[in-house]
């Protein structure tokens, strides 16, 4: 990796597509730093606040120039500016993105969003997909243009999450082969264990509170505070006590026959794009 750039590889998105569980596993890789904080959202929420000095601070910890830096922030997709952020402070970086069914991507989004406190739990899902707004994070030919258009196509990688979910070993082989690893075949420890997944609560105001909390210290750039406490467990253990019985709200038939409508001319740019038949896709 030439010394041009801060970082060896970023992650930019898709929100809700196993972000969270995907870069906890990469960074077990013995080439790779395993202090690498995730979601510092420097070149979209912070960029404007902190120089790329502080950007190259939150990686101080890796003293062994031999392992490769890097982070995850799914902001990047979305930011009008970070590819290009990105590309004038990082121009060798590895770009990766994850995407997912835009359909179930969605309905994650509307549970994480009563996770959050943005919308009450009596809100039907259908009464959420009439905002247009709240689809556009599914329309991922619009936000994966802007790194093709700044970085070359060999330096991206575009991850079909329903694929590599289909066999693990391949798909971390496939990443570690595009980072440029030794050892390609290196299978991360207990990933078969899964992260952020929907749940239902016990006391949906405590959630809220909580990652209001995290939100909070994310804005304010204490990047590494908040995965430190996040890597400590005691979040988990809050969540896990927090947790209720009551079995996750499901997609309605005429929603998701709306939004299979809605993001056909998705299904075929990914496909194409990635040379996914997509058969896991609605």
């Amino acid at each position: 990796m030439s010394k041009s750039s801060i970082v060896d590889f970023i992650g930019v998105g898709s929100g809700k597509c196993g972000s969270t569980w995907f870069f906890e596993n990469v960074i077990q890789h013995p080439e790779i730093y395993d202090g690498n904080p995730k979601e510092i959202n420097y070149f979209s929420d912070l960029f404007n606040q902190h120089s790329p000095e502080w950007y190259a601070s939150q990686f101080k910890g890796c003293t062994d120039d031999s392992l490769l830096k890097g982070e995850f922030s799914v902001t990047y997709m979305y930011h009008p500016e970070a590819a290009k952020r990105i590309k004038e402070n990082c121009p060798d970086a590895k770009i990766i993105a994850i995407v997912r069914d835009p359909i179930y991507r969605t309905f994650s989004d509307y549970l994480h969003a009563q996770r959050k406190g943005d919308i009450a739990p009596t809100v039907p899902f259908s009464d959420y997909i009439k905002d247009e707004k709240k689809l556009e994070f599914g329309c991922y030919t619009q936000y994966l243009k802007q790194f093709f258009d700044n970085f070359p196509a060999e330096q991206i990688k575009v991850i079909v999450l329903e694929d590599f979910n289909e066999n693990y070993e391949k798909g971390f082989r496939d990443v570690f082969e595009f980072l440029g690893l030794k050892d390609v075949n290196f299978v991360p420890p207990g990933v078969e264990e899964r992260r952020n997944q929907a749940r239902s609560y016990r006391f949906i105001k405590l959630e809220n509170l909580l990652v209001k909390t995290y939100r909070m210290l994310a804005k304010a750039g204490y990047t590494r505070l908040t995965e430190t406490v996040k890597r400590s467990g005691i979040p988990e253990l809050f969540r896990k006590f927090n947790t209720s019985k009551k079995p996750l709200p499901q997609i309605d038939d005429a929603s998701k026959e709306t939004l299979k409508q809605y993001f056909a001319t998705e299904k075929k740019f990914v496909s194409e794009l990635t040379g996914s038949s997509l058969s896991a896709w609605q």
